[in-house]
């Protein structure tokens, strides 16, 4: 589940990534693996980050591509 949640964290799915990293720390917790434990609490923490700030993280194409073409809008010639 953590290395689901964190391959689904690199291709920016971030709503996959947390429930498989929140399942993944739960089944940890009640093993009581710590190491693990908070290693998954690490990775939801920056997918939660990622959630609340994806154009700030750079990491959200989307976003980006977005944010571009308000910026850079094209120009049109509407001459006849």
């Amino acid at each position: 589940m953590e290395l689901q949640a964190g391959l689904c964290y690199k291709q920016h799915r971030l709503e996959e990534a947390r429930y498989e990293a929140s399942r993944a720390a739960d089944v940890c917790e009640k093993l009581g693996a710590v190491e693990d434990l908070e290693r998954c609490r690490g990775l939801l923490q920056r997918i939660e980050e990622e959630m609340c700030n994806p154009v700030a993280s750079g990491k959200s194409g989307f976003n980006r591509e977005l944010l571009q073409m308000v910026l850079f809008p094209a120009r049109i010639d509407f001459s006849i």
